[in-house]
């Protein structure tokens, strides 16, 4: 009993010791990926944070064939520049402009899915006003060769039968 133990506890420090390398891997690549998009869409005009804390505005693309090089416009009233690599931005901020296109984009896509829920709503409320009138057949206390017929109304029939008596 204790060897199947041991055997069971040793199976699973081995899993862990496959599982954690695979998984550290895979948040590499989407962290790696990340900053290579960034990378990619900086564009002069753009507001950026380097990883040294210093805000400018980028005045100027370089690209070598090793590197990228961004010059980035610092400063208040006396201006200066720093050329840093990309990769050395930490943050693009967005522009007004971007972030009202991202609102607006936003309030679409919650505008499209309200009005699915609403045509599913509707969809399910046709198909149950579609159904016909049901007749239950019971039978009579009297005979029982007799039967006694109950008519059930949906509510497509009730509708009908208010608006023939509001065209009289």
């Amino acid at each position: 009993m204790e060897n199947v133990i041991n055997y069971v506890l040793i199976g699973i420090v081995v899993l862990m010791l496959i599982a954690l390398p695979i998984m550290m891997n895979s948040k590499n690549k989407k962290e790696t990926q990340k900053i290579q998009e960034q990378t990619n869409s900086l564009k002069v005009g753009d507001k950026v944070l380097t990883t040294s804390g210093v805000y400018g505005t980028i005045t100027e693309l370089k690209f070598d064939e090793t590197q990228k090089l961004v010059v980035i416009e610092t400063g208040g009233k006396e201006k200066s520049y720093l050329t840093v690599d990309a990769y050395a931005i930490y943050t693009v901020f967005k522009s007004e402009e971007e972030l009202k296109a991202e609102a607006l984009k936003k309030e679409e896509e919650e505008k499209a899915k309200l009005e699915k829920k609403e045509a599913k709503k509707e969809s399910k409320e046709e198909k149950a006003v579609k159904e016909e009138t049901v007749v239950v057949e019971t039978p009579s206390k009297e005979t029982e060769k007799s039967t006694e017929v109950e008519v059930v109304e949906t509510a497509e029939t009730k509708d009908t039968k208010k608006t023939k008596k509001s065209k009289k």
